[in-house]
C-alpha cells in the first residue's frame, strides 16, 4: 500500500508511495495537520477504484510517539464508506505501522 511506502524507494516505480513517513517527527501544529491530512488524501484520490470528492482524513492523536489517522473513501459504483484507522510512529529511527480496518459489511461467519 502506498500510504506505507515512502515515495521514491521501490527502484522499478519512483512515483509510487508518499511523503506520509515524512511527517511522524513532526511538531503538531495547525499547518502540519493540514499537510499530512492533504497527503493522505492524495495518496487515497489515487487509486482508480476510489470514487472521485469522497476521500476524507482526520487526525485523533499526534504526539512525539507517532499520529493516529482515519482515511475514509467510497469505492466506485458503491454506496457505502470504507474506513482505514492506522497508527504511525517512529521510534528510534525505525518506522512501525499498526493497520486496522473497519469492514462494513461484516462476514456473519467471521464474527
Amino acid at each position: 500500500m502506498a500510504i506505507y511506502t515512502y515515495v521514491g524507494t521501490l527502484f522499478y516505480d519512483t512515483e509510487f508511495g508518499s511523503r506520509i513517513p515524512g511527517w511522524f517527527k513532526e511538531e503538531n501544529t495547525t499547518a502540519n495537520r493540514l499537510g499530512f491530512i492533504a497527503e493522505v488524501k492524495r495518496i487515497v484520490r489515487k487509486d482508480p477504484r476510489v470514487q472521485p470528492g469522497t476521500e476524507r482524513c482526520s487526525i485523533s492523536a499526534w504526539d512525539n510517539t507517532g499520529i493516529t489517522a482515519e482515511a475514509a473513501w467510497q469505492w466506485i459504483g458503491d454506496d457505502h464508506p470504507y474506513n482505514l484507522v492506522f497508527r504511525a510512529s517512529a521510534e528510534d529511527g525505525a518506522v512501525k505501522l499498526k493497520q486496522v480496518l473497519a469492514d462494513v459489511r461484516p462476514d456473519a461467519s467471521t464474527l
